[in-house]
């Protein structure tokens, strides 16, 4: 443990220069009322939106593919304000207050109170900007159905073991989601060049590798505490997790085409035709999984057959 926590000391020792909350003058406003829509500059995150490779859309105009990437870029942000808050700082809390049984240093339980305030200050400006967005666009629908299926899938983690293991449904999620979301952002941000939503990308991605950093210390620690069956009980929920959040999130297109007038039914083709193959359901889940998967492997998860066994089955390993 020594080493592990001498390696997280020196790696983490400029988050409070470098954190957003802490440092950024930004605020992230979208400055909707200044953007011309004759003129809209780019600030739709176009790798974000798979569905537009198909062939039958390459006919839409261009305000109509920059409204598919923009409800994205909202669906983006309203999940995060969600997440952000019941899942991430749910976990946040229970470490700071010691809820759980197994120890942790002093250190790792002060600055879970950093990611809370982190994570919340995201979630501000998240809403905010979600906010901006359905003003822009002048949506007044309840986006609920698009977006409860996600968060019901995340729920559902774990389901097959006795309900006492829940909480360790929620930590497999939490480690999961901030071990990727660098490597996620990072990518997402190479093509945004209106300035806001740069800014935002890129302040959230320093403050993500801090928390990528704190979560992988943290999975260091707390494995070889764990009980046998509690190691395969998490280590089968990080496939899972892996699987859900890395998944394509394309609920949200049975709200955006339908509204430029495309048919369900064939919205589900056109979903269908783009991403029911293994690229989409394996491939970019494995890439975009490359670091945790990494650290899963060190820390001899995969020596669990079982867990090794639900890994494969997945195509993850």
């Amino acid at each position: 443990m020594n080493q592990v926590l001498e390696l997280y000391l020196k790696t983490k020792k400029d988050w409070d220069k470098k954190s957003s909350v802490r440092s950024s003058g930004e605020s992230y406003d979208l400055n909707i009322n200044k953007i011309d829509p004759k003129k809209d500059p780019d600030w739709h995150v176009s790798n974000y939106s798979g569905i537009l490779q198909h062939e039958k859309l390459s006919s839409l105009t261009e305000e109509q593919k920059k409204f598919v990437r923009g409800t994205q870029l909202l669906e983006f942000v309203i999940k995060t304000t969600k997440f952000e808050i019941d899942y991430v700082n749910v976990v946040a809390n229970n470490l700071a207050l010691g809820k759980y049984y197994f120890k942790l240093p002093e250190v790792l339980k002060l600055d879970a109170l950093k990611i809370y305030t982190d994570e919340g200050f995201h979630a501000h400006f998240s809403l905010q900007m979600s906010d901006q967005i359905k003003k822009y666009y002048k949506i007044d629908d309840d986006l609920s159905p698009y977006l409860d299926g996600f968060f019901e899938k995340l729920n559902n983690l774990g389901n097959r073991f006795d309900k006492n293991y829940k909480y360790l449904s929620l930590i497999a999620a939490v480690i999961v989601s901030e071990s990727m979301i660098v490597q996620d952002i990072s990518n997402e941000m190479k093509d945004v060049v209106y300035e806001p939503i740069r800014a935002m990308f890129k302040d959230h991605m320093i403050d993500e590798a801090f928390h990528a950093n704190y979560f992988g210390t943290l999975f260091k620690i707390i494995w070889p505490q764990l009980l046998e069956k509690e190691k395969e009980i998490l280590g089968i929920n990080l496939c899972e997790a892996m699987k859900v959040l890395g998944a394509p999130r394309v609920d949200i297109y049975y709200y955006s085409l339908p509204k430029i007038g495309f048919d369900k039914k064939i919205v589900s083709k056109f979903i269908s035709d783009i991403y029911d193959n293994s690229e989409w359901n394996q491939n970019k889940i494995k890439k975009r999984m490359s670091n945790i998967l990494k650290l899963l492997n060190s820390c001899g998860v995969f020596e669990i057959s079982s867990v090794k066994k639900e890994f494969s089955n997945q195509g993850l390993i």
